[in-house]
């Protein structure tokens, strides 16, 4: 049998082979970005050449979902405020994020600027007005069935605490506990910041890193419904401003492409240079208008609307979060399930952001301002704007307005106001750098989670973030946008359920060595 001999040069070829194939399926950084990469690929294509097909069948699944497993989706994150009370209480709420002597790497006024924009903000801007304004014109069965909540004292209070519960406590407790799950293990316990690094502490290879990939779908499918609402939001408010049409079709095609501009180059800076400058801008301008629309109606009457709401809102909130009244199911399906269901699609994004920029806090700091800053922010918002208009005579006008279309709440509300036009504009453009800063922290912490911050990682993550925001400006369905959002949620709750109970395990077994 002859034997060949190997000749230098075929060693070199074969060596330059093996390092190939084991770069591809050795599941690490490059095998990740590649898979990441065909997916995006896949599901851009998708969206992009059958738009109507596309996003009709996948808001399919999540109406399934929700009607299957509504009661679980209120049930879980009610849970979840308590747990994150009760490891506030325990000896682990004194516990740094990345051991003992840590210092937290962002101030606290910039790391609160962070985690409120990444977590919601364009959502207020959209709803501030539309939502109490919904509950109150169409309250759910169980408010018109009852004296107490339904007469004329305590209707628009029950309005604005049906719009707290959708978006105070149980949402930030989600992305809390989310993000605590990632910091804990990647700051004290060493690991990567990913979802698969709750399971397990191998770094390549896994079989968990599929949890990775989910988290992704996740992040970009809430997103893109959000981003779709926000310019629907922005045409209808420009609309209002403007004297020439821009209702068509191409204009949100224009808007879209310049906010996409603008979220790559934020998502490029990185933290330092772009997301936490653009959130701090956000954060001035937030509290710039809400001072400005407190000022402008009646200060005292707002203050007294954020006590009397929060009371309705506290004393609803047991049985809001634990039964759906039978006679009130279809409600909670629109708002409550999907509020919360959305909250969940959003969490494996906002929590390893806050997770990131989290460390050097103690856990018992990073729960309770994580929960408890947004609420109130949220309280007070809402109580300014859509509480305000319960106060003044455009009621009906504003009632009109919402029926025919929820975008039109906002704008009706500010043409009553001295420098409507001027509170109108800044309106518009503080949804555009909101959901900037979503997006470009979306696209950060994709990168992150599929082990890959370089620019054409980036740069794949925006364009499949543009492919099915455009298959949804097609559609042009604001509810239709919703469901889309919360597509990715359906898996990732039970990933989310399942780091929660590791978390009670670290909790109970942590002998405060960290």
């Amino acid at each position: 049998m002859k034997k060949t001999i190997a000749r230098p040069d075929d060693l070199s070829n074969k060596s330059k082979i093996s390092a190939v194939k084991a770069r591809v399926f050795n599941h690490g950084s490059l095998s990740k970005e590649a898979i990441g990469f065909i997916s995006c690929l896949l599901l851009a294509s998708v969206f992009l050449l059958f738009p109507e097909t596309a996003v009709t069948f996948a808001a399919s699944i999540s109406d399934h979902a929700i009607k299957e497993f509504g009661l679980g989706f209120i049930v879980f994150p009610s849970l979840l405020v308590i747990l994150s009370l009760v490891i506030a209480c325990t000896p682990f709420g004194k516990v740094r994020l990345g051991g003992k002597g840590e210092k937290p790497e962002f101030g606290f006024i910039s790391w609160t600027a962070m985690l409120f924009a990444a977590g919601m903000g364009s959502g207020l801007i959209f709803w501030g007005v539309a939502e109490p304004i919904v509950h109150f014109a169409h309250p759910p069965a169980f408010v018109t069935e009852s004296p107490l909540l339904s007469n004329a004292a305590n209707a628009k209070d029950t309005a604005l605490a049906l719009t707290y519960f959708h978006w105070g406590v149980h949402a930030w407790a989600v992305y809390a506990i989310s993000g605590l799950v990632m910091a804990w293990f990647a700051f004290n316990r060493s690991r990567s910041m990913t979802i698969s690094a709750s399971f397990t502490d191998k770094a390549k290879g896994s079989k968990f890193q599929v949890f990775d990939f989910l988290a992704v779908i996740a992040v970009i499918f809430g997103v893109a419904g959000t981003l779709a609402n926000t310019i629907a939001l922005v045409q209808s408010g420009l609309q209002h401003l403007v004297p020439w049409d821009i209702a068509g079709l191409m204009f949100r095609l224009v808007l879209l492409l310049a906010i996409a501009l603008a979220f790559t180059v934020s998502s490029t800076l990185g933290l330092e240079k772009g997301i936490k400058q653009m959130s701090l801008f956000n954060l001035l301008f937030v509290v710039a208008m809400l001072v400005a629309v407190i000022s402008l109606v009646d200060p005292i009457q707002v203050a007294g609307t954020v006590i009397t709401s929060t009371a309705s809102y506290l004393s609803l909130l047991p049985s809001l979060s634990f039964s759906i009244d039978p006679d009130s199911r279809t409600w909670s399906e629109g708002w409550s399930i999907i509020y919360f269901v959305w909250w969940i699609a959003w969490a494996p994004f906002v929590g390893p952001f806050i997770a990131r920029i989290s460390r050097g806090r103690s856990v018992r700091q990073y729960l309770l301002c994580t929960i408890f800053i947004p609420t109130i922010t949220t309280i007070v918002w809402f109580s300014a704007f859509g509480g305000s208009v319960f106060e003044m005579s455009i009621l009906d006008d504003v009632i009109a307005a919402t029926n025919k279309d929820v975008t039109n709440g906002l704008f009706t509300f500010f043409e009553y106001l001295p420098y409507g036009n001027i509170l109108a504009f800044s309106a518009i453009l503080l949804l555009v750098t909101f959901v900037i800063t979503s997006a470009d922290s979306a696209i950060f912490v994709s990168g992150m989670l599929t082990g890959s911050s370089k620019l054409r990682s980036k740069l794949m993550w925006s364009l499949t973030l543009v492919a099915i925001t455009t298959a949804l400006i097609l559609k042009n369905d604001i509810n239709l946008n919703k469901q889309i959002a919360i597509l990715g949620a359906v898996p990732f709750t039970l990933i989310l359920l399942a780091q929660t109970c590791i978390l009670i395990k670290e909790v109970i077994t942590h002998k405060g060595t960290s």
